[in-house]
């Protein structure tokens, strides 16, 4: 039965061997399939990297699509399957849980920690994904790199993936692959979500260099290897919305009147350069890691300080950093060298007769008013019920992933002229539930508001650490008056 297995899997794999009919590079061979990205690649969820989720990476998905066996935790160099550097539940995180949804939705980091399993396969991994990655990253890092406190996420995370052997670049082509799939550039400019600055973002030029820096090489090391690659989407993550602008009663949950504009929101004040301050605009996101310094006061105005409960809190009357908030325009130059990116992904892959999937366009109507409608469930960008981001609101849930992976086999179809067919969202049923939209957690049971946002400082902690950056230079905004 073994051997069945075998050969039916093999089977499978050289039936979606295919000539270019719509003059993609190399052919849809899969014998050799290798994956490079960040930590959508590797499967990273809910703050965390571990077993559970990896087996939904978007390039597992499309492994098994084609008919290879992902590898579990004890195989070996010799064993035929396709591997990734899975890690122990709860993950390198731990993982952030949903722990109760009344009278809010509220979440707890599991407890222990997980420990990497394959760090002795003794061959490079299938799946080089490395969470934190940016386009350069994955042409320097090798996973050698003397440890250092504070290290990016990237620095850490190489470590046990590429495990000092080369860059991920390098082990891609060690295996001599038959096909490669790429999606990168995500950190690239997500940064910003937790800096609050728009300088992290790199710049067009430099990811110009970079991107086709590392599609040269992969070509170069296998000139006969088919290729896919994705674009980047603009869409704005539940972590940058979950905060209101203005000030919330914690005790009843409900926006603090203004004395003086007849009872509207309070906006929070914001250091606005040379000692002044004024309150940010409406429009203005605050991430979900301010909440910290939001619970101390700081961006309450004086004019409370004598009010309860905020005259308990060390630091009412005191601004917000530049850096704890980001403007409408600062979004808005994101946004525009996003695009930027995109232009350049486009080009460098249509010189270079590689198909590009439209992840751009699959957030776009997972995040837009109508979702995405897959029979009776309603796949859309909401938190915890929307079913498409995780409870860490920046990465992807399992289906999420899953649709992720449907995108490059549409384009390797389009491209190669293959029949790969998509993965069925029906396998997720047994243990995905909590994340789909019938599961009876209503609109109203999600209250995330201010400092009430329902979520432990253990699990806050454990989202902001997993993008380890030094701390941004300050920068001056433009005073906001309403």
């Amino acid at each position: 039965m073994r051997n069945i297995k075998k050969f039916a899997a093999a089977v499978v794999v050289s039936a979606l061997v295919a000539v270019p009919v719509f003059a993609a590079r190399g052919s849809a061979n899969f014998t050799t399939f290798v994956a490079l990205g960040d930590s959508y690649g590797a499967g990273f969820e809910s703050g965390s990297l571990n077993q559970n989720h990896q087996v939904w990476s978007w390039p597992a998905v499309i492994a098994r699509q084609v008919g290879l066996q992902l590898c579990p935790s004890n195989a070996t160099a010799t064993s035929a399957c396709w591997a990734q550097p899975l890690v122990s539940f709860p993950g390198l995180g731990p993982e952030v849980q949903l722990a109760g949804i009344i009278p809010t939705a509220s979440f707890a980091a599991a407890p222990g920690s997980g420990q990497p399993l394959m760090t002795t396969f003794a061959r490079p991994y299938n799946n080089l994904s490395i969470p934190g990655a940016t386009v350069g990253a994955l042409l320097t890092l090798t996973g050698a790199e003397t440890p250092t406190a504070g290290e990016p996420t990237a620095v850490s995370m190489a470590r046990f993936i590429l495990r000092g052997q080369g860059t991920a670049v390098q082990q891609a082509l060690a295996q001599h692959p038959t096909f490669i799939a790429l999606w990168i550039g995500g950190n690239d400019y997500l940064n910003v979500v937790f800096s609050g600055n728009p300088a992290t973002v790199t710049s067009a030029a430099d990811f110009k260099t970079r991107y086709e820096a590392l599609l040269d090489t992969l070509i170069a090391g296998a000139p006969n290897a088919g290729m896919v690659v994705g674009n980047l989407p603009s869409s704005i993550p539940p972590y940058l919305k979950l905060v209101a602008p203005f000030l919330i009663n914690p005790a009843t949950g409900q926006p603090v009147p203004n004395p003086f504009t007849g009872g509207g929101p309070i906006y929070y004040m914001v250091d606005t350069g040379n000692g002044t301050q004024a309150p940010i605009a409406p429009t203005t996101l605050i991430p979900l890691q301010t909440r910290d310094k939001l619970a101390q006061g700081y961006g309450i105005p004086a004019f409370l300080k004598t009010t309860a409960p905020f005259s308990s809190l060390p630091h009412t009357g005191e601004p917000l950093s530049q850096n704890d908030v980001i403007t409408a325009e600062e979004i808005a130059t994101v946004i525009a060298r996003v695009g930027e990116f995109n232009a350049i992904i486009q080009q460098a892959a249509s010189a270079r007769n590689i198909p590009v999937a439209d992840i751009a366009g699959l957030f776009a109507r997972a995040t837009s008013p109508t979702g995405i409608q897959l029979g009776p469930i309603n796949v859309n960008g909401a938190p915890v019920s929307g079913g498409f981001f995780s409870y860490d609101f920046i990465h992807l849930t399992d289906l999420g992933y899953l649709l992720f992976g449907n995108e490059f086999i549409k384009a390797i179809n389009a491209g190669y002229g293959t029949e790969i067919p998509l993965a069925s969202i029906t396998q997720l049923f047994a243990n995905n539930g909590a994340f789909f939209g019938d599961n009876g957690i209503g609109a109203s049971a999600l209250n995330f508001n201010g400092s009430n946002v329902g979520i432990t400082d253990s699990a806050l902690a454990q989202i902001s650490s997993f993008w380890a950056l030094p701390a941004p230079a300050p920068r001056h905004l433009r005073a906001v008056t309403h």
